[in-house]
């Protein structure tokens, strides 16, 4: 059992708790209060169950559906291995920025170990991340990857550290290349 799934349980027992604590607490304070001296007690722990019933029940109850839903989240992302942020907003009927902001909440909060939202748009496991994903992620930080045009089928690609494969005619390209071409365009648009 994971994280989550734990603290959901701790949590659905606590709102059932303070849920049913709320009228008991009534009935405790009306016979505690009615009955004379020696159930005085009884009137007091009443009273505390009514006040934790009544501020304390809808709160839990709230944050029971929130970890519900991230239970959810986790078991889709890890469980049925759904790794786009669009389907997962489909499928829950959110926006895909929401999803993608609940999803990075429980990647800080521990709920989803090794996973990291990329673009707000895909969830990689950081264990079985492929060299390219890893590398596209660095190649982001340090401001090296470009989206350019292959210049033999005129395709959209990544060049990362100025360097990528063309995925529909599978041409090697570099940044070099792609400026010669260029630079060829411009002579002979002259």
């Amino acid at each position: 059992m994971n994280k989550i799934d734990i603290k959901t349980r701790r949590t659905l027992l606590w709102a059932i708790f303070l849920s049913v604590g709320f009228p008991l607490g009534i009935a405790m304070t009306v016979i505690g209060f009615t009955k004379g001296q020696s159930f005085r007690a009884m009137g007091i722990v009443g009273i505390i169950l009514i006040v934790m019933g009544f501020y304390g029940a809808p709160m839990v109850w709230i944050h029971f559906g929130q970890l519900k839903y991230f239970s959810r989240l986790n078991a889709q992302i890890v469980g049925d291995g759904i790794k786009s942020v669009k389907m997962l907003a489909e499928v829950h009927n959110r926006n895909p920025e929401v999803v993608a902001n609940d999803v990075k909440t429980m990647v800080q909060k521990g709920y989803l170990d090794g996973y990291l939202v990329l673009d707000n748009e895909r969830i990689i496991d950081k264990t079985t991340m492929r060299d390219k994903d890893y590398e596209m992620m660095e190649a982001e930080r340090a401001g090296t990857l470009n989206l350019v045009h292959c210049p033999f089928c005129n395709a959209k690609f990544e060049l990362i550290n100025d360097v990528g494969v063309c995925p529909y005619c599978n041409s090697k390209i570099t940044k070099e290349m792609l400026d010669k071409s260029v630079k060829a365009y411009n002579k002979s648009d002259k």
